[in-house]
């Protein structure tokens, strides 16, 4: 009996991983070898440096310039942003990665 108790609860630890781009609030939320950026809206799950092909299947690596670059969400018509976040497709040749929508212009 414990032993299935056991099974079950390493199951559902592991069946419920935070992706990248997901919520967060601390580190501890986005699993192992991952961040929480808390500089992005509700915190953003992610890997920080990367090189193009170091991100998990659902990210892509964004370098935002020669010393900063981190694993975004992919997005496509397919594959939305969480809500308060917009897929920027014209980024540096970058296929679409989710990142905060910005306030319109005044």
């Amino acid at each position: 009996m414990r032993a299935v108790l056991l099974a079950m609860l390493v199951v559902l630890a592991t069946g419920c991983s935070r992706e990248i781009g997901d919520e967060c609030s601390s580190n501890t939320d986005c699993g192992e070898n991952r961040i929480c950026d808390l500089s992005q809206k509700g915190g953003y799950c992610t890997i920080t440096p990367c090189r193009p092909g170091d991100c998990p299947g659902e990210a892509v690596c964004v370098e935002f310039n020669k010393d900063t670059s981190y694993c975004m969400r992919a997005c496509d018509g397919r594959r939305p942003c969480r809500t308060g976040y917009v897929c920027v497709t014209d980024f540096n040749g970058i296929e679409g990665f989710c990142d905060q929508a910005q306030p319109p212009a005044e």
